[in-house]
This record gives structure tokens, C-alpha cells and sequence, in this order.
């Protein structure tokens, strides 16, 4: 039984792949008949054309212009779309020489700008470090100042005091019974 069954779909399995290829191997055997009978007969005409008959039919042919018209038109569209693909190609050309001209001028700005910032840092720097020293100088010049003052003020008091001692002794020396101590 078990035989009967996997023969049986095995059977069944074939056929169902077999149902395919029926149409297409008439198909083919339909397209071979058919090419030979139409090459047949193409070679008959070719064989039986008249040159110049054929030429006569074309003179008095009306839908002959038309055909012109239309390898004209197809012409003319490959022309139109190669002169496009052309001004295409050209303008993208364009395009990338002005974007990197446009980025060259941008770099040049910026480094330009760049420099100008630079060239002003350094001129605060050197403004506020001018200011700093002239700071120092002048705190140097008033401590100097100041220290001499108080120099000079204390040789002043100094000289003061050996005057007036100078003055007591002459005072002694006049008075010798008063005393300037007392």
C-alpha cells in the first residue's frame, strides 16, 4: 500500500511539473514553424522587389514624409538630449569651480580675519602690558619719592634736634648756673 502511495505522488509530483513545459514546448515548436514560414516569405519579396517600381510607390506614397518627420523628431530629441546632457555636464562643472572659488575666497577671509584678531590681541596686549609698566614705573618713581621724603624729613627732624641740642650747649655754656635740662 505504501508503495502504491509514493508512487502514486511521486506520479503526481511529476505531472504537475510536467504541465508547464506541454505549453511552452508547443510555444516553441508554434515560433520556429512560424519564423521559417515568415522568412520564407520575406525572401520571396525580397528576391521579387523592383527597384524601380519600388521607388515609384515611394514618390507617390503620402504617409512617406510622415516617416521622415518621425526619424527627424527622433533625431532631433537625441540631439536636444545630448546638447542637455552636455549644458548639464558644463553648468555642474560650473557649479563646482564656483563652489570652490566661493570656499578659496572663504578660507582667505578667514585667515584674514584671523589675522586681523590676532594683529588686535597682540595690540591690547601690548597696550594693557604698557599700562602695567608705566604702573610699575611710576609706583617705583613714588616709592623713591616717598622714601626720599621721609628720609629728607627725617634728616630734617635730625637736624633740627642736633640744632636745638647745639643751642642748649651754647645756652649752657652762656648760663652755666641754668640749666636747660631742668
Amino acid at each position: 500500500m505504501k508503495r502504491k502511495i509514493i508512487f502514486g505522488s511521486l506520479l503526481a509530483v511529476f505531472l504537475m511539473m510536467m504541465l508547464p513545459s506541454v505549453p511552452a514546448v508547443e510555444y516553441n515548436t508554434t515560433v520556429e514553424a512560424n519564423e521559417s514560414r515568415i522568412l520564407d516569405e520575406l525572401k520571396v519579396k525580397i528576391q521579387s522587389i523592383d527597384i524601380k517600381s519600388f521607388k515609384e510607390e515611394l514618390k507617390d506614397d503620402p504617409a512617406l514624409p510622415q516617416c521622415f518627420a518621425i526619424a527627424y523628431a527622433i533625431i532631433a530629441l537625441v540631439i536636444i538630449f545630448v546638447i542637455l546632457g552636455v549644458l548639464g555636464a558644463i553648468g555642474g562643472i560650473v557649479g563646482l569651480i564656483l563652489s570652490v572659488i566661493i570656499s578659496i575666497i572663504v578660507g582667505v577671509l578667514g585667515a584674514i580675519g584671523a589675522i586681523v584678531v590676532l594683529i588686535i590681541r597682540i595690540v591690547i596686549a601690548l597696550i594693557t602690558g604698557s599700562i602695567v609698566i608705566i604702573g610699575k614705573v611710576v609706583s617705583l618713581i613714588l616709592s623713591i619719592i616717598v622714601t626720599m621724603m621721609g628720609k629728607l624729613f627725617n634728616l630734617f627732624v635730625v637736624t633740627i634736634g642736633v640744632i636745638l641740642d647745639i643751642i642748649r650747649l651754647i645756652y649752657d655754656a652762656i648760663f652755666p648756673g641754668f640749666s636747660s635740662a631742668a
